[in-house]
């Protein structure tokens, strides 16, 4: 329930649920079932003595099996929730072919544009401020491809104990913001002091990967190791190993390592464009600012769900009658702070009403100290890290008052994704989605006393291997409830620009929201995206941020 006009007056037309591909464009081609370099280890595999799962009568057709299986597992990741009914394809798609052993395939990566364009110049006629030479840190990214669980550490270099920073599941990976010349190491679960591998953080460079299944230069041994796998170890183990290949070439054709499980589909929601600075696009929303605090009566929990929460686009809003009753709608700003990565920021998101009833919340709440993921394993717990986050937290559902679910339903029309992708659905609403979970999490409020902050980090995980859709955070949006605190700015160090190597601060206002994606248009992970909340030096600051799943949470 939303319109959207670009600075151009070019008519946006918003199409729930569909995909990012150019409508009409045909699919790329799948992944043959032939699988030849595959299916030849695999007959020698599973024909060897030592593999208990085959005999003589049914080491072929294991074979063949398995290796169909992981065709058919990347081509379940290459389909899954892809629609080609969207009219906004980006633009800075570009058809990349390639070859990593299963015959001529092709995908449309992501080419970020030339800087001079985000000036509104001629490409060519600006050199980009080196992102590297700020320090501004990295996404790291580190997979196990071994059937076992193993531990990750990382290793201050000064003769201490490694700190441990994660399990890594068989087959999974998991990622830090780092730095260059970081160091990590990897160990077996009981025996901490062995090394299993060692890692030096390179400049540019995110992936790194532990096989000790393949053994350089004898193949012998190697189709020894793999023929102790398991069928569904091995379809992840080739899954994973398809993944570093295509990473070398993604990173040759783009100039960026590839951060998710390849192939992942193209984002399912909306990205605007951010084509250059100060870049402006208009959103209508008829949920409009409240302008009186309803009684304490009408701002108790929301207890309905499903159908019952929608509300036609002609129909009144909740509680209108406390809401600005001069307008029956009213227009969002995005204005373009960053083009890479995307960055807005919405002036007035909030109405003054809106944030004292969002601190008057939290007077109600206990804070607790914020954590970060230790890890994308099962059985890991968040962590406590003392000087990495230092804030203080709650959680506020949707359901917690009318005003609330308010928020939710302006920043859906922001984003332009139905508001009922927000909340749990059922009643037949988007059957053909996937889920009937909200792609949103809970609104995160955070506080920053003096001195408290979040270090450089990333929002968006790692692909789960498991998870064929992949969901991870693709968007974020941040709603400052305070102003006119010394420090506590937002910012974003690895900012694209010609002018600066200085990160991009952004002050906070109250009411003012800002807008990033974690995602690329070809379902990349942006590592620009990178970000954090500046120590503040004088006074307080109240954040709250929503955090938005693509395709699923």
């Amino acid at each position: 329930s939303s319109r959207g006009v670009s600075d151009d007056a070019s008519a946006i037309i918003m199409k729930p649920g569909g995909g990012s591909a150019a409508g009409g464009d045909p699919p790329p081609p799948r992944l043959p079932l032939s699988l030849a370099k595959v299916a030849v280890p695999l007959l020698l595999l599973f024909c060897a003595p030592n593999n208990p799962s085959s005999s003589s009568s049914s080491s072929l057709p294991y074979a063949a099996a398995a290796a169909a299986a992981a065709a058919a597992s990347y081509d379940d990741l290459d389909n899954h929730d892809n629609h080609d009914d969207r009219d906004d394809r980006d633009p800075s798609l570009r058809l990349m072919e390639f070859d990593i052993g299963y015959g001529p395939e092709v995908f449309e990566a992501y080419v970020q544009p030339d800087v001079s364009t985000f000036y509104r110049d001629e490409s060519g006629t600006r050199t980009a401020e080196s992102v590297r030479r700020r320090g501004a840190g990295l996404a790291g990214k580190f997979v196990n491809m071994s059937p076992d669980r193993v531990r990750l550490y990382w290793d201050p270099d000064d003769g201490s104990p490694g700190i441990p920073h994660a399990i890594m599941g068989p087959f999974q990976a998991v990622g830090t913001a780092t730095y260059p010349y970081h160091k990590f190491y990897i160990t077996s679960m009981d025996d901490p002091r062995t090394k299993l591998l060692s890692i030096l953080v390179k400049d540019g460079q995110s992936t790194y990967y532990y096989d000790p299944l393949d053994v350089p230069n004898n193949d012998a041994l190697t189709l020894e190791h793999l023929s102790r796998l398991t069928f569904d170890e091995y379809q992840k183990y080739e899954l994973q190993r398809r993944n570093r290949m295509f990473d070398e070439k993604y990173r040759e054709f783009t100039g960026r390592n590839y951060l998710a499980l390849f192939p992942r589909s193209k984002p399912r929601h909306f990205l605007w464009n951010a084509d250059y600075f100060g870049q402006e696009h208009i959103v209508t929303t008829r949920e409009t600012h409240f302008a009186t605090l309803p009684p304490s009566s009408k701002l108790e929990n929301i207890r309905t769900y499903g159908k019952k929460r929608a509300l036609k686009d002609d129909a009144p809003r909740l509680l209108a009658e406390y809401r600005d009753t001069d307008l029956n709608e009213m227009n969002m700003t995005l204005r373009v702070l960053s083009c890479a990565p995307r960055a807005f920021e919405i002036r007035n998101f909030l109405s003054g009403v809106e944030v004292d009833h969002i601190i008057e919340l939290a007077t109600d709440m206990d804070l607790d100290r914020s954590s970060t993921s230790a890890g994308e394993d099962e059985g890991d717990e968040e962590r406590d890290d003392s000087d990495t986050r230092t804030s203080y937290n709650a959680w506020v559902p949707r359901e917690d008052s009318p005003i609330i679910d308010a928020i939710y339903r302006r920043a859906a029309d922001l984003l332009r994704v139905d508001e009922s992708l927000l909340r749990y659905r059922g009643d037949g609403e988007y059957p053909d989605w996937g889920s009937d979970n909200t792609i949103a999490e809970s609104l995160q409020l955070v506080h920053y006393d003096v001195d408290q902050e979040y270090t450089a980090h990333h929002d968006f995980g790692f692909g789960d291997i498991n998870a064929p859709a992949q969901g991870e955070r693709y968007a974020t949006l941040l709603l400052y409830l305070n102003e006119g605190m010394e420090g506590g700015e937002t910012s974003f160090p690895k900012w694209e620009n010609a002018e600066t190597e200085e990160g991009l601060d952004v002050v906070p206002e109250k009411g003012k929201a800002v807008l990033f994606y974690s995602q690329l248009p070809d379902g990349n992970m942006d590592d620009l995206s990178i970000h954090a909340a500046r120590p503040v030096t004088k006074g307080e600051k109240w954040l709250m941020n929503l955090w938005v799943h693509d395709p699923y949470y």
